[in-house]
């Protein structure tokens, strides 16, 4: 039988690798080989929130970028360098020991995994049938999750010990992961390059933009919601190796194998949604998962045993993804295809410039004053959960408002 590789499964592939490698192996990867490198004495450990605020400065700069591209045709020529980009800083790493050109590469990869991961989504699920629409978003979505867990483990089995190699595992890992992803993009930029706009579609964006007028406050809650749910993230992303090692006594390989469990949630995380009956609607969703998060960072925080700590970490996890496959499925719901993909961009902006802020601004307090870190953290996840039922109350009030008219 003849596989048919044009066919839209092949392109979620694509998609999901595309956000394994910006999602997990450039971002929450960091976190373990980051311990390495203070271990090897390449940074101080006060770096590491540092360089990933720098990570994070690309990743605001990329997200900023693609949601200005207009052209579809030069979105997709801006992810294929994005890619080419991450692989070769990623194998740069593992040569330059020095802080500077460290900060250089963790910069360009943040750069990189903005294009993929604002860029990708809608570009892999865009020939999908209706049908199949929830349930491809949570399979791309996972994606995240996928590079984490194979980051993490790969790590954890074949460099426990040494930052060098263990970046070399993670730049085989790359370029392994990115073989789909190149072919979703040499496809669709042959194809996009014989599209035209038609007066039809004109129509239909021009009657969902009334659509959008509706609901702008809900949109801003989702949007807002989603940015702190990614700065509530970021003692777990940065600093669960320090808190296994140091408050727990764990050691560096056991921490790594911990942190994959980061990764199997985030799997789960993308693949839930799109199993729960379409019954329970995404905007019932969005504040319940919202809990599950706040019970998750709790946990991480009084952690003082191996099985809290593990559990905590497989909650984070999925309620990371599960809030990123819901925000992006309920934002298609209530905006037009450009909207849809701008309000995405943006909620990842913000997110970005509060990763930053929360990463600089923490990074002095990592050698003796973790719990606060911890803490402050706790405060972003509960806010980001009111949120939440903001937006789901907002939209009951404003449906109720149309409905009387």
């Amino acid at each position: 039988m003849k596989i048919d590789f044009d066919h839209w499964s092949f392109d979620l592939l694509g998609g999901c690798f595309g956000i394994a490698i910006g999602l997990g192996l450039v971002r929450f990867d960091f976190g373990i080989i980051g311990s390495l490198m203070v271990d090897a004495n390449w940074i101080n450990i006060d770096d590491i929130g540092k360089l990933a605020a720098i990570n994070m400065l690309g990743y605001l700069a990329g997200s900023i970028q693609q949601a200005f591209t207009k052209s579809r045709q030069a979105s997709i020529r801006l992810i294929l360098i994005a890619l080419i980009v991450i692989i070769f800083s990623i194998v740069l790493e593992g040569r330059f020991i020095h802080f500077i050109s460290q900060s250089i590469f963790r910069l360009l990869c943040g750069w990189g995994a903005a294009h993929l991961c604002t860029g990708l989504p809608s570009l892999a699920l865009e020939h999908v049938p209706p049908k199949w629409r929830r349930q491809s978003a949570g399979l791309v979505m996972c994606g995240g999750g996928i590079g984490a867990l194979l980051g993490a483990v790969a790590i954890g089995v074949f460099s426990s010990t040494s930052a060098p190699s263990s970046w070399n595992v993670l730049a085989l890992l790359t370029v392994i992961l990115s073989l789909p992803t190149f072919k979703l993009l040499s496809r669709n930029f042959q194809l996009h390059a014989t599209l035209q706009k038609t007066n039809f579609k004109t129509v239909i964006e021009v009657k969902s933009k009334r659509k959008d007028r509706n609901y702008r406050i809900s949109i801003l809650f989702i949007v807002l919601g989603f940015s702190f749910m990614q700065v509530g993230q970021v003692p777990v992303i940065l600093y669960e190796p320090l808190v296994a090692i140091k408050e727990i006594g764990l050691s560096s390989a056991v921490a790594s194998n911990i942190d994959g469990l980061f990764g199997f949630g985030l799997i789960l995380g993308g693949l839930i949604p799109s199993m729960i009956s379409s019954k329970l609607t995404t905007k019932s969703l969005l504040p319940i998962i919202s809990l599950f998060g706040l019970f998750g960072v709790i946990l991480f925080g009084i952690s003082r045993n191996t099985s809290m700590l593990s559990i905590s970490i497989f909650l984070i996890g999925a309620w990371d993804m599960m809030i990123g496959t819901l925000t992006f499925d309920r934002l298609g719901q209530l905006c037009d295809a450009e909207l849809h993909r701008r309000s995405w961009a943006l909620s990842t902006c913000i997110g970005s410039l509060g990763f930053i802020t929360f990463s600089a601004a923490t990074s002095q307090l990592s050698n003796n004053n973790i719990g606060l870190i911890l803490v402050l953290g706790i405060f972003a996840v509960a806010i980001h959960a009111l949120l939440e039922f903001a937006q789901y109350f907002s939209i009951i009030t404003q449906n109720s408002l149309i409905d009387s008219k």
